[in-house]
């Protein structure tokens, strides 16, 4: 306890600071926007013009991203977390090999463009996985695609996507701003 602080007040500060940590918002994810340049051949053959990445942070835990967009032209992908369970037996290791790759394992899913994201990072697959490292600002970014083709009991390694930070977007916020309404100027 710090000098001069009485019990009770340190017990209405705990629980002032719970209260607050309770709201509903307090830990809510606060949505993010990383853009990034190719870095490697097999990046700047896939995504000439780069790729953005959308995140969710919450204000407690590790990132989320929630989408793979295509920088400079049209399309994107959404993600969902998956288990390496998904992967078949072994999961990450099995298809990756013993060095666990920094990051986490999402499925990419079959809303709008991601039947024809999954083709182009592992042609032939029915479906794929990406291993995103955690983007952090000003940090590069790796994306290790997994895919499994139609029958296969286990996926397999398709490529690896070296990207440089570029830049960060500044979203707008989710809901708009209240109005207060004054009474001056109300007739």
């Amino acid at each position: 306890m710090r000098p001069g602080m009485t019990e009770d007040r340190r017990l209405t500060r705990s629980a002032l600071a719970l209260a607050v940590a309770a709201l509903p918002g307090a830990a809510a994810a606060a949505t993010h926007l990383y853009s990034y340049d190719p870095a490697s051949d097999a990046a700047r053959t896939l995504a000439p013009s780069g790729l953005s990445i959308a995140f969710d942070k919450p204000a407690f835990g590790s990132p989320r991203v929630t989408r793979v967009i295509q920088t400079g032209d049209r399309g994107e992908a959404a993600l969902k977390p998956a288990p390496e369970s998904a992967l078949g037996d072994g999961g990450l290791r099995a298809v990756l090999g013993p060095e666990r790759p920094r990051g986490r394992l999402y499925e990419i899913t079959a809303e709008g463009d991601g039947p024809a994201f999954v083709r182009a990072v592992c042609p032939g697959a029915a479906r794929a996985w990406l291993v995103v490292s955690p983007p952090e600002r000003f940090e590069d970014l790796t994306i290790q695609a997994i895919g499994r083709d139609e029958g296969a009991a286990a996926a397999r390694p398709c490529v690896t996507l070296e990207l440089r930070f570029r830049s960060e977007w500044t979203l707008p916020p989710r809901a708009p701003p209240r109005v207060r309404n004054s009474p001056r100027g109300l007739s």
